[in-house]
C-alpha cells in the first residue's frame, strides 16, 4: 500500500468550475480508479493550490492502467485546461515526515 501526495495549481478564476466537476465524479471513473488499485483520493484546496492524497496499491501501476483508458483521455481534456501545468507537480511529492 502506498500513500502518495500530489500538488497541482488551478488557473485563476477556475476554482468554482474545478469544484463543480469534482462534486460528482462519473461512476465509471470511480470504478476505473478502484479497479486500478486506488483505495482513496482526497483533494484539498488552498486558494489556487490543490493538495491530493492518494492511497493505492501501486502508484506506477495505477497510472499505467489508467493511461490505457479512453475515459482518462477525456478527463484530461476537461481538467488540464483548468490547471496551471507549469506550476503543477509532475508526480508524487517527496515524503518529508510521517507519524507511523
Amino acid at each position: 500500500m502506498q500513500v502518495i501526495g500530489l500538488h497541482t495549481r488551478l488557473k485563476p478564476g477556475l476554482e468554482a468550475e474545478y469544484e463543480r466537476i469534482h462534486a460528482v465524479l462519473a461512476p465509471q471513473h470511480e470504478q476505473a480508479l478502484r479497479d486500478s488499485g486506488v483505495h482513496s483520493w482526497h483533494i484539498w484546496r488552498d486558494g489556487l493550490d490543490l493538495f491530493h492524497t492518494v492511497v493505492c496499491d501501486d502508484w506506477a501501476g495505477m497510472e499505467s492502467a489508467m493511461a490505457k483508458l479512453e475515459l482518462t483521455r477525456r478527463w484530461h481534456e476537461v481538467i488540464h485546461p483548468l490547471l496551471d501545468m507549469e506550476a503543477s507537480q509532475r508526480g508524487p511529492l517527496p515524503l518529508v515526515w510521517r507519524l507511523p
